[in-house]
């Protein structure tokens, strides 16, 4: 077995230039895991070897779920390539595969021996008995040996091996220099001494204080046995020995509970640190939560790895999550969604239901329910209550520890599921208020620049009606195209408002393909009818582009392009309207040769209301709808839109459609 931190991973090993490296490195839940990784990546760069990844999934995932599938990932993105096998003999799938894939080096993580295990049994030990051709590098867990895990977290009460052998050893250490201070000049005194000293030595050492007490006892035996007359024997004759044995016992009580209370100390300290830090990792993973149903989730599932029990979560409205500890051949599955409502027993249900309208537990262990075999609680904050957790009962019921962790995590999912709720109700009203803006802004920019087109309609109307014989016909042509610009101007609104209201609404699009060179031909006609006083030039690509769109959205961005380009540039200038083919995709451009849009203004063309002279709508005939238009349909269909400057002067506003899948292209 070798420690990577005491080679020089990127060096070469002795073998022969023809031998190939397969590096195989073993993936676990384990926090010092990404050492292990990072380690064995280093030795397969510098070796230029093969680097695989293996994990073996035996039905029970040991620690958190999210860290297993960070490292994972971190395996992935260091060149690895991941390999995970359902077996529930681990040490048995690793050896097998070590041996199928002909694996050289092999690199695993090590915490240390459990306490009461011998060597021999330890799974490196095994791996490296098993692999004799395979170089076994062991990685210390430092982490890992830092957390208590549960066996330190209960007191067995039951004897140990180890601690038998400590308190023997002790023993007869002091024993032995009991027996070497008895043949020496110094006084018999000094033995009862030392072997006060090995009892408080012992108690302090083992872990009950059944072991300083059987100590004392042994000191009584073997000081009456060896050095006291008759020696060899148990009678004892002078009763000053007896206040002697008397306090002996006594101060290996005193010091036993002493040191016991220390250690519970003690571990009640690791505990609270452990349960901190589990309650840390929860909340951190609760607060980057995105939606109720991954609060759900994350609880229940930490739930389920902690406590290793059936996991339920209930909700008034619908199921949120169930999660059920399968046989370990097959792990544990986790079921979100309406779909557990027809599962859950009928007697669950009743239980659930008294709990959400009582706000008391249920299930065994309580006074409602008792026979069931789970416990519900609710999941609330104050008075309000966000849904049920229900707990199955297990092989043995929960400890102290279990208890704590069990409600500290239902209590961090409840101000969770409180903080998810308030930020919806601050985005709906948010929302709401954005409505309500834009709304008002929309009808008052409207409801100003109505008047002036309606204005002119209605007087130009009356004027014909009262006075029609006295205008000559070239009046009434001018006055005809006045009312006929308004009505198309008004149209133009109609449209622009209608298409906003069917984005905002969030319809669908209904996308088809379509052939450019007629969509664009047909707001080149429109143009031409309604915008004169421009040359409008159509330009298209002759290999009859297709393109994916909305026909009716498109053909409301192209005319408010056109009709942009018109009413920015004087009379007798050239719009052109062009596409060409640019990958998968169709470019379509409208330009013109006016004189260009202002540097300041660029950044703000197509934000809603802006019109060029200030951002709110203005007396002139424009609301600032049309270009924000454009851009919410391109955006639409998935796209962008983008402006710039005309060569060698005016403006060009160009956006990108897909091409249609059924063009053959």
């Amino acid at each position: 077995m070798k420690y990577p931190e005491e080679e020089e991973l990127s060096e070469g090993k002795d073998r022969t230039e023809t031998e190939s490296i397969n590096v195989l490195v073993c993936i676990s839940t384990s926090p010092s895991n990404q050492r292990v990784i990072r380690s064995a990546s280093r030795f397969a760069r510098g070796n230029q070897g093969q680097f695989t990844a293996l994990y073996v999934d035996d039905g029970r995932i040991r620690g958190d779920r999210i860290l297993l599938r960070k490292n994972i990932e971190l395996a992935r993105s260091l060149g690895a390539t991941v390999e995970i096998v359902s077996q529930k003999d681990v040490l048995g799938a690793i050896t097998q595969y070590a041996l199928d894939m002909a694996v050289t080096d092999l690199f695993i993580g090590f915490s240390g021996p459990a306490r009461g295990v011998s060597v021999r049994h330890m799974p490196v030990y095994k791996l490296v008995h098993a692999l004799p051709a395979t170089d076994v590098h062991i990685i210390p867990d430092a982490i890992a040996a830092t957390q208590p895990s549960r066996l330190e977290m209960r007191s067995s009460g039951r004897l140990s091996c180890r601690d038998f052998l400590i308190m023997a050893g002790v023993m007869s250490a002091a024993t032995l220099l009991c027996v070497l201070v008895d043949r020496s000049r110094f006084s018999n005194s000094n033995i009862v001494t030392i072997y006060i000293l090995a009892i408080l030595v012992t108690a302090a050492l083992t872990a009950e204080r059944i072991y300083g007490i059987i100590a004392a006892v042994l000191y009584i035996l073997l000081f009456n046995f060896l050095f006291i007359e008759p020696r060899f024997s148990l009678l004892v004759y002078d009763p000053n020995y007896m206040v002697t044995y008397l306090v002996s016992v006594i101060a290996a009580v005193i010091t036993g509970n002493i040191s016991s209370r220390m250690k519970e100390i003690s571990l009640r300290s690791g505990m609270n640190a452990y349960q901190a830090q589990i309650l840390l990792d929860a909340s951190e993973a609760l607060q980057r939560a995105d939606g109720k149903d991954e609060i759900v989730q994350i609880t229940v599932t930490r739930l389920h790895e902690l406590l290793d029990r059936d996991i339920i979560f209930y909700d008034e409205d619908r199921n949120y999550a169930n999660i059920r500890a399968l046989p370990s051949d097959r792990g544990s599955e986790l079921l979100m969604g309406d779909t557990l409502q027809s599962g859950i027993d009928p007697e669950y249900m009743e239980a659930i239901r008294w709990t959400l309208e009582h706000n008391q537990r249920t299930g065994f262990g309580s006074k409602h329910f008792p026979d069931l075999d789970y416990r519900f609680l609710t999941v609330r904050t104050g008075k309000e209550i966000y849904g049920v957790i229900g707990v199955s009962a297990g092989s043995s019921p929960l400890n102290q520890f279990e208890e704590n962790i069990l409600l500290s995590l239902i209590s961090e999912c409840a101000l969770s599921l409180e903080s998810e709720k308030n930020r919806k109700e601050r985005e709906a009203a948010q929302i709401v208020a954005e409505n309500e803006r834009f709304r008002s802004k929309l009808l008052r920019s409207v409801s100003h620049d109505l008047r002036t087109p309606l204005t002119s309609i209605s007087g130009n109307a009356a004027n014909l009606l009262a006075h029609e014989d006295s205008f000559s016909a070239e009046e009434k042509q001018d006055i005809y195209k006045d009312i006929y610009k308004d009505s198309v101007w008004l149209i133009d609104l109609v449209e622009n408002l209608l298409s906003i209201t069917r984005l905002e609404e969030k319809v669908a699009l209904h996308l088809t393909g379509e052939l450019v060179a007629d969509v664009l031909s047909t707001a080149a006609d429109h143009a031409k009818r309604h915008k004169s006083g421009h040359r409008i030039l159509l330009e298209t690509d002759e290999s009859c582009l297709v393109a994916e769109m909305d026909v009716s959205l498109i053909l409301q961005v192209l005319n408010n392009l056109i009709s942009n380009a018109v009413k920015h540039t004087p009379a007798g200038t050239t719009v052109r309207i062009a596409d060409r083919l640019e990958g998968d995709h169709v470019v379509i451009s409208v330009s013109d040769d006016g004189p260009g849009i202002k540097d300041e203004d660029k950044p703000y063309i197509f934000d809603l209301f802006y019109t060029g002279k200030q951002k709110e709508a203005d007396s002139s005939r424009s609301l600032g709808l049309g270009l924000n238009l454009c851009r919410s349909i391109i955006e639409a269909h998935g796209e962008t839109i983008e402006a710039a400057d005309n060569q060698p002067h005016g403006s060009v506003f160009t956006f990108r459609l897909k091409l249609w899948k059924g063009s053959g292209r």
